[in-house]
């Protein structure tokens, strides 16, 4: 079992992910830290313990950084609703972040757990390179820090070059990935192929439970937007990628490269990735098996409905 802190700006991909990770008995989650991203760091806290509620289980959320560190904060409500669960408006059953600053919190359980923890950051690096800043050598006693963020071959989905964690933040991801840590990258080159698509979305529906409602739910704004911008039916969901990685290494295959942040001008956010491998900092994962991934997720979720699931996935990812 591998312990982790997974750190969230939670929005819709965000929940989907914490609910995998929640139902992933692989993963120890020793805490929840939240970031300002998708929505403000509040916001993010409330979605964060909404979702866990969800599970009817409990693990700590700890409330981490609301500004970005240099640049002006924009927030995606404009794809995630402006309650940043699809403006669903869940009702939180009751508000109990703990009282320890996230960034504290990562420090202190990486030094009482030397070379144990992974670090999972789905949003901005915010809380991160803010750790790196205040104790180095404590973070650099980290496992593993594996990221959802950039793109190493992909355009960009909030620029025309830059991913939207980097974007928002990008002198923190700059700072993440000059540390010197072992970092993975989960970027748009492989997590733009995980569509919810509208077969997927109706077999969750159909499982009638609280929990495939609030899936369908809050995806809805999502594949309103993903239609509105881009054309696409059914939504791109990012973040869960990493968490069926952390599970599953074998879904995905990988490159060595180093990568670069873009801090400012047109291109700013950008990751800028060399693959001549003189000098490499990052894993960066270059494709996945959508199906297996798939296979996962919803296994994971719905274990009571694994014949539907199986014939699902088959017609859905059917070839010739």
């Amino acid at each position: 079992m591998r312990k982790v802190i997974i750190d969230v700006d939670t929005g819709i991909d965000d929940s989907l992910a914490i609910l995998l990770a929640l139902e992933s008995p692989e993963i120890d989650i020793v805490g929840f830290t939240t970031v300002s991203g998708n929505v403000e760091v509040n916001q993010a806290t409330r979605n964060t313990l909404k979702t866990v509620q969800m599970t009817g289980k409990s693990v700590p959320v700890y409330k981490g950084c609301n500004l970005p560190l240099v640049k002006s904060y924009i927030d995606a409500t404009d794809t995630h609703g402006a309650d940043g669960l699809g403006e669903t408006f869940y009702e939180l059953l009751k508000y109990e972040p703990e009282e320890q600053y996230a960034v504290d919190f990562i420090l202190q359980t990486i030094k009482e757990n030397p070379d144990e923890i992974t670090l999972i950051a789905l949003g901005p690096l915010t809380n991160i390179a803010m750790a790196i800043q205040k104790d180095i050598k404590t973070l650099s006693l980290v496992k593993q820090i594996i990221l959802m963020g950039g793109a190493a071959r992909y355009h960009g989905n909030c620029s025309p070059v830059a991913e939207y964690n980097f974007w928002v933040d990008p002198h923190a991801a700059e700072i993440v990935f000059k540390s010197g840590l072992d970092i993975t990258m989960v970027g748009l080159d492989v997590t733009h192929k995980i569509v919810l698509s509208p077969n997927i979305r109706e077999i969750i529906k159909q499982f009638k439970t609280p929990l495939s409602q609030f899936i369908y739910d809050i995806t809805q704004f999502y594949v309103d937007f993903h239609w509105k911008q881009e054309r696409t039916i059914g939504c791109v969901i990012n973040d869960p990628l990493v968490i069926a990685y952390l599970i599953r290494p074998d879904i995905i295959s990988f490159n060595y490269g180093k990568v670069l942040i873009e801090t400012e001008g047109i291109a700013v956010g950008q990751s800028v990735v060399d693959f001549s491998k003189k000098e490499t900092n990052t894993k960066i994962v270059m494709d996945v098996d959508v199906k297996e991934f798939f296979n996962i997720f919803l296994k994971r979720l719905f274990p009571n409905n694994l014949e539907e699931i199986s014939i699902l996935l088959e017609k859905e990812f059917k070839r010739g």
